[in-house]
């Protein structure tokens, strides 16, 4: 999966770039769906993905849900994505398999700059949902919403060895741009990362 993080900040003090002051709360917008994928914001009867997220030996080491994580620390966890979302810092979203009608997973638009009209993607899935279009179908639907929220350009950083969260970022008109050489610390491990980017049209 992307993790979707970038951890660069903007310093107001070094741009000349008039600063847009901004406060939106993104926590009450309209779900969004396509035929098979739905995505909303997080509810307390989705703590049951959480904790099974949280048992995954992947997802816990690039997201902030702690591994092995109790029906406290994930309720905790999800009141930080609320808060996330009320403050206009992010847009963390369950991503919902409609033919099953739970939630399998999530996808967020993180980092986000209105400034600069930028923010970073990220996604993951529970195993058992893997391979069948879900990511993809989530991303494509957060970059409409991206657009929507009139940001310009929307970033996802992969691991160079994570070939089908690369594959997802192409199908959904990603663009790589490069490849950041020591740039996350993902478990013990500093990694290298693929920068993929998408510049939407229309604004």
């Amino acid at each position: 999966m992307g993790n979707g993080r970038n951890p660069g900040t903007t310093r107001s003090g070094t741009s000349r770039t008039r600063v847009r002051t901004r406060t939106v709360n993104l926590r009450d917008l309209p779900v969004r769906h396509d035929e098979r994928t739905l995505l909303r914001a997080w509810q307390i009867g989705d703590l049951p993905t959480i904790i099974e997220a949280a048992g995954d030996p992947y997802i816990p080491l690039i997201t902030s849900i702690p591994p092995d994580c109790s029906s406290a620390e994930g309720a905790a966890w999800l009141h930080r994505q609320w808060n996330q979302a009320a403050e206009g810092r992010g847009l963390p979203l369950a991503i919902v398999d409609r033919t099953v009608g739970e939630a399998v997973g999530m996808v967020t638009l993180n980092s986000i700059d209105w400034t600069h009209r930028r923010a970073a993607v990220g996604y993951w899935l529970l195993p058992r949902h893997r391979g069948c279009g879900l990511a993809t179908s989530a991303v494509r639907l957060v970059v409409d919403l991206a657009r929507d929220l009139d940001l310009l350009r929307v970033e996802a950083l992969v691991e160079v060895d994570n070939q089908e969260s690369q594959a997802v970022c192409r199908a959904t008109g990603f663009t790589e741009e490069g490849t950041l050489r020591s740039y996350l610390r993902i478990g013990e491990r500093h990694r290298d990362m693929v920068m993929f980017a998408k510049v939407l049209t229309g604004v």
